[in-house]
């Protein structure tokens, strides 16, 4: 199915890079063509939700102190926070939810990821640099739920 646009939710798994004018959207029960870049997508859903791409972006600059392939929280009440897969203005740059990966493998050099509702996934991504990036993830979303759980 083609949209024309499209806001993150939690049944949201990957945002694909298809070329540099379309992304797909794989969510949990269907998937859908989108003609926007995946930037564009994060940019959108980040407006949706009430920020900023470039506040997000400067907010876990601030909470991990990296600056480089930064995972972004995209709505934090429902804990949606995606991971970039090159970085984030690079047009092959595709994007994944922390919260759908149940699992990922090394699979022929890249990476295979299962979702959480059983979907899989081949991503052309080692393994060693999915995992950095999905450990880097989870580190903000552990920082995030001190701060909530402190205040």
């Amino acid at each position: 199915m083609e949209l024309d646009s499209y806001e993150i939710n939690k049944e949201t798994c990957a945002v694909l890079n298809v070329n540099n004018e379309s992304s797909q959207i794989i969510e949990q029960d269907q998937d859908y063509l989108l003609s926007k870049r995946t930037y564009e997508v994060m940019e959108e859903s980040c407006a949706y939700y009430g920020s900023t791409l470039e506040g997000r972006v400067k907010g876990t600059k601030m909470m991990l102190g990296s600056n480089y392939k930064l995972p972004i929280i995209i709505e934090e009440v429902n804990d949606i926070i995606f991971f970039p897969t090159n970085g984030a203005e690079n047009e092959k740059c595709s994007w994944i939810s922390l919260n759908n990966v149940l699992k990922y493998e090394p699979y022929k050099g890249y990476t295979k990821i299962t979702f959480t509702e059983g979907k899989t996934l081949i991503l052309k991504m080692s393994y060693r640099s999915f995992e950095l990036q999905l450990l880097r993830a989870t580190r903000l979303q552990n920082l995030l739920k001190h701060r909530v759980s402190v205040n």
